[in-house]
C-alpha cells in the first residue's frame, strides 16, 4: 500500500498524539467568549499534521456541540483558499462559500445572513468591474460579463461596499450564534494570495461574533507578508493574530513508530531477513531518524522504499536502502554524488585514487566536507540543508566502513562476509543494485544461495557449484556461501566441506583477474573456515575421515587444508611468520594430521607417479618437509624417467609477471640432479615428442631452463616468454 499526503480525518487514527491538543482547542474555540472580530493563528512546519489537527479539532467541536439548538452552535465554515488559482476568485468565492452556509440554516434569520453576505460579495464584484477601479473582474467568460451587467443596471446601492458590510455586521450582532472560519492550509497559496486572506481578514471580512482560525507555516507567511509591512512581516502578523499558538512537536518516538508500523504493513515475512538489528542500530537512531521531522518525511520514505523493495525485494539491507531513500528525497544531489563515486566509498579499485596513497585522513575528511557542502548549498535538497553536512558524512561513513576508515571517522573493523550475507550497499558486488534496482543480473538470489546450501544434497551441490565455471560465478557463488557459514547447521557445513574437498581440483588456478583471486583458492579458503566452523571436538576426526578416503584429485584438497594450518602456526614458513589462518586444530591435533597425512600419500605414491596429482607441487612441498629422506628416495627413483624430470622442471622455473612474463631458474633441482641430466631428458623428450604432450606452459619452462643452462639471460638473469616460446617452436620444427 502507497501512501498519499491525506491528513486523518477522526481522533480515532491518530498515532501522533495529537488528540488531546485537538480537543483542547476544540474547548477554547467553544467557549471564547468575544463579540468583535478574533482571529487565531495555528502553526506548524510543512508536514507537520496542521490539518489532522484541524480535522480532529472539528470533530471534538461537532460532538461538544451535539445537543445545542442550531442558533446556540458555533457556525463553521471551513475555507480552502488554495483550491483557486486566481486572486480576484479567492475574495468572491470566500463570500459565495460564507453565504452558502448561512443560507442552508433552518434558521430564516441566519439564512439571512446568508443573503446579506451574497449581496456584499457582489458589491466587490460590481465595483471591480468600474473601470475606474481597475478594469472588469476576470469572472466567467460571456456568461459572467452578462451576469455583472445585469447588476450594474440594478443600481448603485448594490455598489456600495461599505453599506452592504454594515449591513452583514448589523444582521450579526443581532445573532447568538457565533461564527468559525477555518482558514487551512495558506502557506499553499503565493506570496500575493497570502496577503489577500490577511487582508481579508484584518479589514474585508472583519465581523462580529466571528472567530477566524487560520492554519500555516509561521516562516512561509511571514515571507510573505514583508511586503506589507517593509521587510516587517513578523509585525503585521502580530497584528492580524490575537492568539498565536504552536501545533506541539511531534516526538521523535511517536515518528519512528508510525514509520515501524508503516514498514511492517509493506513488507513480507520473507524480506525479514533484510533487517540486521545490529546494523540498523548503528545506522537508524543516529543517522536516518534525525533527517525524519514530519509524517509528510514518512509517507515519501516510505513510498519511495515500497517502490524499491519491490523491484529487489531480498537482495538488500534495510537500513541501508532506507538510508539511501531518505538522502535521494531530501538530498538528491548528494545521492547522485554517491552513485557516481562508487570505488571512493567502497574500496573498489579506481585508477584516479592510486596516486592519493599520502592523503591524510584528516584531508580527506575536509575535502569531502567541501565537496558535500557544496552539494547541498547548490539546490541539494530542503531548506537550510548545508547543515546536514557533517550528518551525511558520518552516515556515509556507517554505511561505508571503507570509507569511514578513509576519512578518519569509523575505525571498526568490518567483516566482509557479514557485508556479504547481509546484502550491504558497502560491498562494491551489492552497490549497484541500490540504485538500479535490478537484480535479474544479479549473479545469485538470496533465496538461491540458502537453497544450495540449506537443501541440495552433496552430489546437487557440487553439480551447481560445477555448472558456474563456464559462466565465470564459480567465485562469487563460494564467496556467497561462505558469508552465511554462521548460520548453518553442523551437518550441512560437513556436506559442503566434503562436497568441496572432492571438486576443488577441477576448479580453476587461474586468478578472474590483475587483483582477484582464483577459483580453486577461494575454494581452499573456504574449506579452512567450514572446518573453523565445526564443533572443536569434530574437526580433527573429520579431516583424518577425509584423509582416508582422498585419492589423486581430492588429496590436493586436504593438502591444502593442512599446509594453511602449519602456515597458521608459523610452521613451513620462513622466520616461523605465522600466517593469519585460522587455526582450526590444535598442535597436538595437526601433528596427528602431519602423520596421517603422510602415510596416506605413501600409500597412493606407491599406486601413482607424484607428477599424476593435481596440485602435485604442494605436495612434494609438505613430503619434503615431513619426510626429506623418503621424498629423495622417491625422486631418485622418479628421475630414472625422463617424462619425470621435464615436469619437475615446472617446479623449478619460477614465472614472473609484469609488462610481460619473464622466467627465473631456481637451484632446487641440485638437490636431486645435474645439469647434465636435466639436459638430457629435455633432448630425449624433444627426440620422442612426448615433450610436447606437455602443456604450454610446462614446455615454455623447459625451453626457459634450457635457455638458462646456456647462459641466454637478460641483465637481470630472466628469460622471457618470446625466447622460451621461440625455442619451444624450434624444436617442434626439429622434430616434424
Amino acid at each position: 500500500m502507497f501512501y498519499s499526503d491525506k491528513p486523518i480525518c477522526s481522533a480515532e487514527h491518530d498515532k501522533l498524539d495529537r488528540g488531546n491538543f485537538s480537543k483542547h482547542l476544540a474547548y477554547a474555540l467553544k467557549n471564547l467568549n468575544n463579540s468583535d472580530t478574533f482571529s487565531i493563528g495555528l502553526y506548524g512546519a510543512w508536514g507537520s499534521g496542521k490539518t489532522s489537527v484541524v480535522n480532529m479539532m472539528l470533530q471534538e467541536l461537532e460532538r461538544l456541540q451535539k445537543n445545542e439548538r442550531e442558533e446556540e452552535r458555533l457556525t463553521v465554515v471551513r475555507f480552502e483558499p488554495w483550491n483557486f488559482a486566481d486572486s480576484s476568485q479567492l475574495l468572491t468565492q470566500f463570500f459565495v462559500r460564507l453565504s452558502g452556509v448561512f443560507k442552508s440554516k433552518r434558521d430564516k434569520s441566519l439564512a439571512k445572513i446568508g443573503t446579506a453576505l451574497e449581496k456584499y460579495a457582489d458589491a466587490f464584484e460590481l465595483a471591480d468591474a468600474v473601470p475606474v477601479v481597475g478594469g472588469l473582474l476576470a469572472y466567467a467568460g460571456k456568461t459572467g460579463a452578462r451576469v455583472v451587467g445585469k447588476r450594474m443596471r440594478k443600481g448603485c446601492d448594490d455598489r456600495d461596499i461599505i453599506k452592504q458590510k454594515d449591513h452583514v455586521v448589523q444582521l450579526l450582532q443581532q445573532q447568538h450564534s457565533r461564527l468559525l472560519v477555518v482558514i487551512d492550509d495558506i502557506d499553499r497559496l503565493s506570496d500575493t494570495q497570502i496577503r489577500q486572506v490577511f487582508q481579508l481578514v484584518a479589514s474585508v471580512a472583519s465581523f462580529p461574533n466571528t472567530i477566524y482560525l487560520l492554519v500555516f507555516d509561521k516562516e512561509i507567511v511571514v515571507k510573505a507578508l514583508e511586503q506589507v509591512q517593509k521587510g516587517r512581516g513578523e509585525d503585521y502578523l502580530e497584528k492580524v493574530i490575537q492568539i498565536p499558538i504552536q501545533i506541539p512537536d511531534i516526538s521523535p518516538g511517536n515518528l519512528q513508530a508510525v514509520l515501524f508500523d508503516r514498514l511492517g504493513q509493506m513488507m513480507f515475512p520473507s524480506q525479514e531477513r533484510c533487517i540486521h538489528k545490529a546494523h540498523w542500530d548503528r545506522l537508524f537512531f543516529p543517522y536516518i531518524a534525525p533527517l525524519i521531522h514530519n509524517i509528510r518525511d514518512i509517507g515519501r520514505l516510505c513510498n519511495a522504499v515500497q517502490f524499491k523493495l519491490a523491484a529487489i525485494a531480498e537482495e538488500i539491507d534495510l537500513a541501508d536502502l532506507l538510508a539511501i531513500s531518505i538522502l535521494e528525497i531530501q538530498f538528491p544531489k548528494v545521492y547522485a554524488w554517491i552513485r557516481r563515486n562508487k570505488s571512493a566509498l567502497t574500496g573498489s579499485f579506481s585508477l584516479g585514487l592510486v596516486g592519493r596513497l599520502n592523503t591524510t585522513a584528516e584531508e580527506w575528511y575536509q575535502e569531502y566536507r567541501t565537496e558535500i557542502q557544496g552539494l547541498l548549498e547548490d539546490g541539494g535538497g530542503r531548506p537550510r540543508a548545508q547543515e546536514f553536512d557533517t550528518l551525511i558524512l558520518d552516515m556515509l561513513a556507517c554505511l561505508f566502513p571503507h570509507f569511514g576508515r578513509k576519512i578518519g571517522r569509523s575505525y571498526e573493523n568490518y567483516d566482509i562476509h557479514v557485508l556479504r550475507r547481509n546484502n550491504q550497499i558497502a560491498l562494491p558486488e551489492k552497490f549497484d543494485r541500490y540504485f538500479s534496482l535490478d537484480v535479474d543480473h544479479t549473479a545469485f538470489r538470496s533465496a538461491e544461495i540458502r537453497n544450495a546450501a540449506l537443501d541440495l544434497s552433496k552430489e546437487e551441490f557440487q553439480k551447481f557449484l560445477l555448472d558456474q565455471i563456464p559462466q565465470n560465478r564459480c567465485g562469487e557463488f563460494l564467496k556467497e556461501i561462505q558469508a552465511i557459514l554462521s548460520e548453518l547447521p553442523q551437518e550441512r557445513i560437513k556436506l559442503i566441506l566434503s562436497a568441496l574437498i572432492e571438486i576443488s581440483a577441477q576448479l580453476s588456478d587461474q586468478p578472474n583477474g590483475m587483483f582477484a583471486r582464483s577459483d580453486n583458492d577461494l575454494a581452499n579458503e573456504m574449506i579452512l573456515d567450514l572446518l573453523d566452523a565445526l564443533e572443536t571436538s569434530d574437526r580433527l576426526p573429520f579431516v583424518l575421515e577425509a584423509l582416508s578416503h582422498a585419492g589423486k584429485a581430492s588429496l590436493a584438497a586436504v593438502a591444502g587444508i593442512l599446509q594453511r594450518l602449519e602456515l597458521g602456526y608459523g610452521r613451513l614458513a620462513q622466520g616461523g611468520y605465522e600466517r593469519r589462518y585460522k587455526k582450526a586444530l590444535s598442535l597436538e591435533e595437526l601433528t596427528q594430521f602431519e602423520a596421517a597425512f603422510l602415510g596416506r600419500t605413501k600409500q597412493l605414491l606407491a599406486e601413482y607417479r607424484l607428477f599424476d596429482f593435481e596440485s602435485w607441487m604442494l605436495i612434494y612441498y609438505l613430503l619434503k618437509h615431513f619426510d626429506p629422506e623418503y621424498m629423495k628416495a622417491y625422486l631418485d627413483q622418479a628421475f630414472l624417467d625422463d617424462r619425470n624430470i621435464t615436469q619437475y622442471i615446472e617446479i623449478t622455473v619460477g614465472a614472473w609477471q609484469g609488462t610481460g612474463t619473464r622466467y627465473e631458474l631456481r637451484k632446487e633441482y641440485k638437490n636431486y640432479l645435474t645439469d647434465e641430466r636435466v639436459m638430457q631428458a629435455i633432448k630425449a623428450q624433444i627426440k620422442s615428442g612426448d615433450l610436447f604432450t606437455l602443456s604450454e606452459r610446462q614446455q615454455r619452462k623447459c625451453a626457459a631452463f634450457w635457455l638458462s643452462l646456456e647462459g641466454k639471460v637478460d641483465e637481470d638473469g630472466f628469460v622471457s616468454q618470446a625466447s622460451a616460446d621461440a625455442l619451444r617452436h624450434a624444436w617442434e620444427q626439429e622434430t616434424a
